[in-house]
């Protein structure tokens, strides 16, 4: 018999449910859309993700996790929102994505090359029994095994294929036993491993349109053999992003030339970690190259990453054992040191930090700076901005900002540094324990025609020249920024549109029945103002600053701390400060305390909102906030004003079957809750024949700040006491109830009689 045709799911609501509870957000976000995760909870219960400015804060509601853009109150809900949102798709385009994401077949058809991610149990906290806890080691053994097998190999070479790499690369030497075959079921990939003195730390799995790294640390890089094979030594060692670029810059420049140094390979897979660079230098030191290649992406990331690289690589470090048989390495001095890092989404920041005896060297050292600066300006469409942050005695720390368009120009300017730190370490080479300075060009940076060596191995295939896949090169460049101005456009017009409706919204405001409600919620904010200014702490919610700062000059002129629990105050806040100066750097170290009642703060929760944010972006400040604190502060910060946060509950009535015709408890009920404030939703009942009783149930809502939510919570309370009664209401909306009108009931007496399942 023929088989059954698969049943269409476009509208099962099982498999919705199954996606918020397989898939990990937190991963989705990272993996699919770039995020980074900046801060998270114990045990992972929360994580603060962020991209290009815009913060998320991720949960977990029941058996799922949930997103908040504390930005955006219309930007939140559960992974199935977060697609449909960021990648513009219906909601059936939604369940196609998700199940590819998954690995799982479309309606019957053969399943995509992207294998299904380890189920989320897979990441969440082992029990904490001793028989049954698994070691980091078992779990990165269990969780590699499982995507390349315990006898890896090559058997499918044709996404490697796809990327224009020939089988004479793939067979060369250096790259035999360091990519396999990802064999799950009948999914595969084509799987890197990534090595560290121990072995395998994790892997990168790749296809079209698909890239996963196991959910390990990244404590790895990928490396290749030596291009003349194992244990022969090594002359040229090439750092790259991908073992896919590694790959293609060997295929360009290295295969079937004639007199090329025995290379050695080096991949980071994307992001470079600092245990990465370790390693790296480690590589050096074992393998004493003659010269290192920075083999990075032609773009402002990829010339961060040579920036940092230039800092911190150096030529082979001399070994001496040390105690226990430990082995420790000969640093070559710093006098001066720099660090590249993304300044949001279009400019690259340079911090650089400079070590001296006295404040004439530190001065000495700024002006010699700004003098390099300003030669780099011609070469720059913009001007580069530079910041002092930091001045003292020891230390002086210069910040300089360019578009990324320019960050070249700081590329050129830490190889200035560089070479004046090469001079100076110089002079120590006739200094028995102290390490000198490189070889002259030991590292060397080598920049793609196009974007990076993967994509000009594609074009050069594609037998244009080099000059022609320069200019397709530039064309794809110009592409790419007409995307960013059609999408800076988009989001212009969204803004002004978010304008016009504040407008709108403000215009309302002023209307009479408006104020009138204002006037209404100023009275009870007023009253609970009072409850929050007589000491009640579970009305208030604490957020905590560390602001770290030059001392002041003298003691008239008021610190930035100083300066900064003002601003709190006046944004209706309670803020106490501790200060405390170290007299050996010269620096002020304060903490201050702030409180705050959400409902109830003077001036408006929004200016005091606004406040910490804009604060939390100070380099100077170290804000520490409960990540469920700051999304509930941010999202009643963002409701225009007038509206206030809405908690609804069920009431469940359970009674004989009333006469024909007359009215039930569930009618009485409903009259009581209205009458006590609280708005109601039709009544639904239904009998059951047999027994002759009648089921009903209520939805009723009410407002957090109603001037009569004492008389609604103790109307709730009440209900919740009769027989036959019960109330399904979430234990945190109950509580908060309480809170906010207290009424003298022993509320943990009736959460035990009255309280049902939480919804």
């Amino acid at each position: 018999m023929p088989a059954a045709s698969p049943t269409p799911r476009e509208n099962d609501p099982q498999e919705l449910n199954r996606f918020k509870q397989s898939i990990d957000l937190v991963d989705y976000a990272t993996r699919r859309h770039g995020y980074d995760v900046k801060k998270a909870g114990p045990r992972g219960h929360w994580h603060q993700l962020e991209k290009d400015g815009e913060m998320l804060i991720v949960s977990r509601k029941g058996d799922h996790q949930v997103y908040l853009n504390p930005g955006d109150d219309r930007d939140s809900g559960s992974i199935i929102d977060f697609v449909k949102t960021r990648e513009n798709q219906t909601l059936g385009q939604v369940r196609q994505t998700l199940r590819q994401y998954l690995g799982e077949p479309e309606q019957g058809m053969q399943a995509a090359t992207s294998p299904p991610l380890p189920p989320s149990t897979a990441y969440a906290p082992r029990p904490s029994e001793p028989a049954e806890v698994e070691t980091e080691a078992e779990r990165r053994a269990r969780l590699v095994a499982a995507v390349i097998g315990t006898h890896a190999a090559l058997t499918d070479r044709s996404y490697l294929h796809h990327r224009h790499l020939s089988d004479e690369t793939i067979d060369s030497p250096a790259f035999q036993g360091r990519v396999f075959t990802s064999q799950q079921g009948n999914f595969r990939n084509t799987a890197f491993p990534l090595y560290n003195e121990h072995g395998i730390a994790t892997v990168e799995q790749r296809n079209d349109d698909y890239k996963h790294l196991l959910q390990l640390p990244k404590t790895g890089v990928w490396v290749s053999h030596p291009t003349e094979g194992k244990d022969t030594p090594v002359q040229r060692l090439v750092v790259s992003e991908s073992p896919v670029d590694a790959m293609s810059y060997h295929q360009l420049h290295h295969r079937g030339a004639e007199g090329q140094p025995n290379t050695l390979y080096v991949a980071t897979s994307g992001t470079v970690t600092e245990r990465q660079v370790e390693l790296i230098q480690k590589l050096i030191d074992k393998q004493e190259p003659k010269e290192v290649v920075l083999a990075n992406d032609n773009d402002a990331a990829g010339r961060r990453f040579n920036i940092n690289y230039l800092n911190e690589l150096q030529a082979p470090r001399r070994a001496r054992e040390v105690a226990d048989g430990q082995v420790a390495y000969d640093e070559a001095p710093r006098p001066v040191e720099w660090h590249a890092t993304a300044a949001g989404k279009y400019h690259t920041a340079l911090r650089v930090e400079f070590h001296h005896a006295t404040r004439a060297e530190g001065t000495e050292h700024l002006t010699q700076l700004t003098a390099q600066v300003q030669q780099l300006r011609p070469s720059a469409d913009e001007a580069v901005a530079l910041e002092v942050q930091r001045a003292t005695r020891q230390q002086t720390v210069v910040r300089l900002v360019v578009p990324n368009a320019d960050s070249h120009a700081l590329e050129e300017l830490a190889r200035t540094l560089h070479a004046q730190r090469e001079t100076q370490r110089g002079q120590l080479e006739r200094l028995p324990h102290e390490p000198g300075r490189q070889p002259e060009n030991f590292i060397r940076t080598e920049y793609a025609i196009s974007k990076d060596f993967n994509r000009d191995l594609e074009l050069l295939s594609q037998g244009l020249n080099r000059e022609q896949a320069a200019q397709q090169a530039r064309a794809d460049e110009l592409a790419k920024e007409q995307q960013r101005q059609e999408r800076a456009r988009q989001q212009q017009e969204q803004r002004q549109q978010a304008q016009q409706r504040e407008a709108g919204r403000e215009q309302e405001a002023s209307s009479p029945e408006a104020q009138r409600r204002e006037a209404e919620q100023q009275r009870q904010v007023a009253t609970m103002a009072v409850a929050a200014a007589g000491g009640d702490p579970a009305l208030q919610r604490a957020v905590q600053l560390t602001v770290t700062e030059p001392t002041p000059a003298d003691e008239a002129t008021p610190s930035q701390a100083q300066q900064m629990r003002e601003l709190l105050r006046k944004a209706g806040a309670q803020v106490e400060l501790r200060a405390e100066a170290d007299p050996t750097s010269g620096q002020l170290r304060s903490e201050l305390d702030v409180r705050y009642q959400p409902h109830a703060t003077p001036g408006g929760l929004r200016q005091l909102s606004q406040t910490l944010d804009a604060l939390d972006k100070s380099p100077l400040v170290t804000l520490r906030e409960d990540a469920a604190e700051q999304a509930e502060r941010r999202q009643l910060a963002a409701l225009p004003p007038g509206q206030s946060v809405t908690k609804t509950a069920i009431v469940r009535i359970d009674e004989p079957e009333p006469r024909a015709g007359a009215p039930g408890r569930a009618e009485a009920v409903a009259e009581q809750l209205r009458e006590g404030g609280l708005n109601t939703g039709s009544l639904r009942s239904a009998t059951d024949p047999t027994t002759h009783q009648r089921h009903s149930e209520i939805e009723v809502s009410y407002r957090l700040d109603q001037p009569n939510l004492a008389r609604a919570s103790a109307a709730l309370d009440d209900v919740a006491r009769q027989p036959g009664v019960q109330l399904h209401e979430h234990s945190g909306d109950r509580a908060e109830r309480h809170r906010l009108a207290p009424s003298g009931i022993n509320t943990n007496g009736l959460a035990e009689r009255t309280a049902g399942p939480e919804r």
